[in-house]
């Protein structure tokens, strides 16, 4: 029984469940059914990753307190974070490893990393070098 493929149309032959000529067809149909939704993950994705990386930065210089209008400047945008924690009654954003706490009184922002902390880390391990 010939059928016609969901994708470009052509009759083909095949199993009875089968829904498109080949692979190209298969895989073109489900592109453009998930495109909306990939893009706005990769939107998202882009977004967290950019905000990690300014705050792995910023970390990374010492500077762990900025303005909010620096971090703006430098492309952070605040909707986008991972989780939302409190500790000791005060609220921080992450994104991912790296996380903040705004100061809105003062419009300052303070930077922090995750309890594991890497600086600690990183100095041991510095420490073991030189030995």
């Amino acid at each position: 029984m010939k059928k016609k493929c969901k994708e470009c149309g052509e009759p083909f032959l095949g199993r009875t469940d089968k829904k498109f000529c080949g692979d190209l067809c298969r895989n073109a149909y489900h592109n453009k059914s998930n495109g909306y939704r990939n893009a706005l993950i990769r939107h998202v994705n882009h977004k967290l990753r950019r905000n990690r990386s300014i705050l792995a930065e910023l970390f990374s210089r010492d500077e762990l307190q900025v303005s909010l209008e620096e971090l703006s400047f430098l492309g952070f945008d605040l909707r986008f974070y991972t989780q939302e924690n409190r500790f000791s009654n005060v609220k921080y954003r992450f994104c991912y490893d790296f996380g903040y706490h705004l100061d809105e009184e003062n419009l300052l922002v303070k930077i922090v990393d995750r309890a594991y902390n890497r600086r600690e880390q990183h100095e041991q391990s510095m420490a073991a070098e030189q030995e």
